[in-house]
């Protein structure tokens, strides 16, 4: 297939249909869903599950999102994926596994039915661990009444608690944990320096 086309399929569909209100307007939901097919590409490649799969419903697994926020994107989301996939002649059994992942993609309660679906699970959480979460957190400070340094370093720690939490016991493949341990350490990395410069500890 075509996955430039793909892409311009799920960017377009954002543009046109995105109903969702973000609280932070610089986190793009399509930027999300294209993140997440990079992380699972990494984490297949790595696990040597089906690239293409695993990348297809990465990328279409909050497209649901756009037409409903809420409860449901999960089937809204499959029901476009598949009419998508459908229109262009894909595979039919590869298009209904690839719609079950996106049914299914958070229901972290129930258990995965295939490594594909771990692997898409993995690459949703992983998005926005690291580097992203610093970004993230300076960006969102600074729309805050009175921002400053002491207040983003302060959102930053406690997003890294939070997601410590959230990631402990809910990465499935071996690849996602590794990914998740460096990018957590940077964020400690990223906080112990600047602690450091901002005169809050005498070494680093």
């Amino acid at each position: 297939m075509n996955y430039e086309q793909t892409v311009a399929f799920v960017r377009d569909f954002f543009d046109s249909h995105d109903a969702i209100d973000y609280r932070h307007p610089f986190r793009k939901r399509f930027e999300h869903c294209l993140r997440c097919a990079i992380w699972a590409e990494r984490i297949a490649q790595a696990e040597g599950v089906d690239i293409e799969l695993v990348k297809i419903s990465a990328l279409f697994h909050d497209i649901g999102q756009a037409v409903s926020p809420r409860e449901g994107h999960g089937d809204r989301g499959a029901a476009i994926c598949e009419e998508y996939l459908t229109s262009i002649g894909y595979d039919e059994i590869r298009r209904s596994r690839i719609a079950y992942i996106v049914r299914n993609h958070s229901q972290h309660s129930q258990p995965a039915t295939s490594r594909e679906e771990e692997v898409v699970r993995d690459s949703d959480l992983l998005d926005e661990v690291g580097a992203i979460t610093i970004l993230w957190d300076v960006m969102a400070c600074a729309r805050d009444e009175d921002p400053s340094y002491r207040k983003a370093r302060d959102r930053i720690d406690s997003g890294l608690t939070r997601l410590k939490i959230e990631l402990s016991g809910h990465l499935s493949t071996t690849t996602a944990r590794k990914f998740a341990e460096s990018r957590l350490l940077l964020v400690e990395n990223f906080i112990r320096n600047l602690d450091y410069e901002l005169g809050m500890r005498e070494n680093i």
